[in-house]
This record gives C-alpha cells, sequence and structure tokens, in this order.
C-alpha cells in the first residue's frame, strides 16, 4: 500500500477545525484548543521567549519576566480563538493586569517583520528563535510563564491504522 504524506501548515489555531473538517487525518497542535470531538495526546513541551527588535532595552537579557514587558505593544492576531490569543498573551498577567494590545498579523512572518521594524514584540515558542534566526531579532527567554504544549490529535473513535502508526512513531520520537 502507498501512503503519501502532505505537510499543511495552519496559522495560529487553526489544526483543530482542520482536523474536525476532515482537510488533514493528524495534527500536532499548540495547546490550549478547543479539542472537542478529537483523541489528543502531548507530546512535546517547550519554555516560551519574547521577540524584540535588536536594539530593544531587553534585548540583551538573559531571561525576563512577562510583568517586564507590559509597556510594550504585543503582537496578535484576530484569526485564532480568543481563549488561545489570550493564553500567548498571558492575559491577564499574574498582577492582573492586561497587554497593551499592538498590531495585529495574520502569520508568522507579517508578525516577525513588525517586530524587527521595533512596532511590537511577541510571545513565542523558542523553537521559533532557531527556524527564524534573523540578526534584527533577539529573542529572550520569558521566566514566569507555562511552557508550549504540543499535542498530537486526531478525530476520536478514527480507526485509520496509517493514524495509529503515525502516532506510534511520533510517541518513540517524544519518548
Amino acid at each position: 500500500m502507498g501512503v503519501r504524506v502532505e505537510p499543511k501548515r495552519f496559522d495560529w489555531g487553526q489544526e483543530a477545525d482542520a482536523l474536525r473538517d476532515g482537510r488533514v487525518d493528524v495534527a500536532f497542535v499548540w495547546l490550549p484548543a478547543d479539542l472537542t470531538g478529537l483523541h489528543h495526546e502531548t507530546v512535546h513541551t517547550e519554555p516560551r521567549i519574547v521577540g524584540l527588535p535588536t536594539g530593544h532595552r531587553l534585548a540583551g537579557r538573559a531571561g525576563i519576566s512577562v510583568l517586564e514587558v507590559n509597556d510594550e505593544p504585543l503582537m496578535w492576531t484576530e484569526r485564532a480563538p480568543r481563549a488561545w490569543v489570550d493564553w500567548w498573551a498571558v492575559n491577564p498577567r499574574p498582577d492582573g493586569s492586561t497587554p497593551r494590545w499592538g498590531p495585529t498579523n495574520d502569520n508568522v512572518e507579517e508578525m516577525l517583520e513588525q517586530v524587527a521594524e521595533g512596532a511590537a514584540v511577541c510571545f513565542a515558542p523558542a523553537s521559533l528563535a532557531r527556524y527564524y534566526t534573523r540578526p534584527d531579532l533577539a529573542w529572550v527567554p520569558l521566566t514566569d510563564v507555562e511552557p508550549l504544549r504540543v499535542a498530537l490529535a486526531w478525530p476520536a473513535g478514527e480507526d485509520n491504522p496509517l493514524v495509529h502508526g503515525f502516532a506510534a512513531v511520533v510517541r518513540e520520537l517524544a519518548g
């Protein structure tokens, strides 16, 4: 039996909807997400970081608190579920304050361009710093926020042996 794997990219929390409407059979989903009707298991965690323009006053730090960026405009998107946006933005903040909302974006490339220009800062998973290395961006660990959790998900009750085989490989590699 031949199998064709077709990677798909979904911006800002749209993976669960793609699973529910049948556009994909299995997906890695950044949590939090509405996983109603989906089987899911957490397969990865990673710290969150803040993206800053290289000349920013906090750019050289070894780590910062989310409260240290309270006065900075924060990138966000209108394309993701509000609960997802609020989790990424740490809204409300530990002191009860809300983020200072900055410009919106439709994808990671737009977000990083605006951060590099100094329009705002962004919160991201640590892996983003590896995949989007740029001389005009600095990445600093956020020291006091929960990490990103990534789940492998597929429709509940799915009896596709290819999906179950893929999940077994992911479990082995994640273990």
